[in-house]
């Protein structure tokens, strides 16, 4: 087997499971969690606050990178589904004007985010180094199926749109109009980030402090105002979707965050 072959192997082992490659990370949060603590002394209450709420800045705008690409994206062009590619149409307007995996780069930045928040500055670079040869291998496999699917079209667009850095200066008007619905799906994104980050640093705390949970939240009201937040809007976000689908205001997309193919549509 060719080294093209094995990377394009793995690149579909892991699209299939893409869901559970956060859960390799686990052991690493754990061995930082005691530098945490040690940071958040050496930083003070000030600056530790600071750096964590960067850290939720950065996630956020991850969360708003993958709204703007799945807001725009046409009908019938997004999908969860793990077993197979589905691309019935090429976004090349919008975020895909800028870069070929917008909602990628969006993932990228909301791992980065929960990463910065423990405040280790090593534990961002391994988040960093195991999402992109992660990611990486995915986006081999999917591009090699647009590839094939879309013939020139899709090479014409690759040469001169990156793969990860956006290039502003190619910037090109949506066509289509915005879908909320497409965007009230990305609700799970945002409560994810919303309890990881408050649940990091409960258990930080713990290993150190061992404060009762009621004594934890009056010391970070911050964090619990920022879950509190996530769960309204993820709640909101769900009522509304169902609303809009009963009404049939707009026709039925499958959800965002699946196969592209990220330039069909992740």
């Amino acid at each position: 087997m060719t080294l093209t072959d094995r990377l394009a192997q793995q690149g579909r082992w892991l699209f299939a499971f893409r869901s559970l490659v956060p859960l390799v990370l686990l052991p690493v949060v754990v061995l930082a969690m005691p530098e945490s603590w040690q940071a958040e002394a050496w930083l003070g209450p000030a600056g530790a606050m600071a750096v964590q709420w960067l850290g939720v800045a950065v996630a956020c705008a991850g969360v708003m990178i993958r709204c703007a690409a799945v807001g725009f994206a046409p009908d019938g062009t997004s999908s969860r589904d793990t077993h197979r590619l589905r691309a019935p149409a090429l976004n090349t307007t919008g975020l895909y004007s800028l870069v070929r995996h917008p909602l990628y780069l969006g993932n990228a930045l909301m791992w980065l985010g929960v990463a910065m928040s423990l405040r280790v500055w090593w534990l961002v670079v391994i988040v960093a180094l195991v999402y992109w040869i992660y990611i990486e291998r995915v986006m081999l496999v999917e591009e090699a199926f647009l590839r094939q699917r879309f013939g020139a079209t899709f090479e014409t667009w690759a040469a001169r749109t990156p793969a990860f850095a956006p290039r502003f200066s190619h910037w090109t008007r949506p066509t289509v109009s915005f879908s909320w619905r497409r965007v009230l799906s990305e609700h799970n994104g945002l409560l994810s980030m919303a309890l990881v980050i408050p649940l990091l640093e409960f258990l930080e705390d713990q290993q150190h402090g061992g404060e009762s949970l009621a004594v934890w939240s009056r010391a970070h009201r911050d964090l619990v105002m920022l879950l509190a937040a996530g769960l309204v809007i993820s709640g909101v976000s769900m009522v509304l979707r169902r609303r809009l689908s009963a009404a049939g205001t707009e026709s039925a997309p499958t959800a965002a965050g699946g196969p592209q193919c990220d330039a069909v549509q992740t």
